[in-house]
């Protein structure tokens, strides 16, 4: 079912919440192995713009339901939810890696581009995976509370 874009804005401005925070902490105990508040603080804030933005913008979800029924997954069932969470998290893993990676080892550690790679090489996966569990947990009851809010 298609849902309108008030309902889309509401379930992404609440479905960045807990990913933004998951990924801006990871990246920072993979970075530096501890959390510094006030630049977790700007990473929450860079990322949950950026993911609204995305999520707004890149049709990730009917590419993640292409993809689902590429793979022959029964809609409404687990697999089928798994490979629709792949998809949308990599779109959203990708644009944040780039993006935070590159504004926090090269503008404000002053790092060479090379560093800004090695940085995406390092942290990819384990941000994948964390941005893929949170996500995948959240996204239910992030809809239900959307429905609550919206009542469509």
């Amino acid at each position: 079912m298609n849902k309108s874009t008030k309902w889309r804005v509401v379930n992404t401005l609440l479905m960045n919440i807990p990913i933004a925070a998951a990924i801006s902490i990871t990246a920072q105990l993979l970075a530096i192995g501890m959390i510094v508040w006030k630049l977790f603080f700007i990473n929450f804030a860079i990322a949950y713009v950026l993911s609204f933005i995305v999520g707004m913008s890149v049709p990730a979800v009917k590419w993640g339901i292409g993809f689902a029924k590429l793979c022959k997954t029964k809609p409404g069932s687990l697999p089928f939810g798994l490979c629709i969470n792949a998809v949308v998290n990599l779109v959203y893993v990708v644009a944040n890696e780039i993006v935070l990676t590159y504004f926090n080892v090269v503008m404000l550690n002053g790092a060479p581009f090379i560093a800004f790679i090695f940085g995406i090489l390092e942290t990819f996966i384990p941000i994948y995976i964390v941005g893929f569990i949170v996500s995948f947990l959240w996204n239910q009851p992030c809809e239900k509370i959307t429905d609550s809010i919206v009542k469509e």
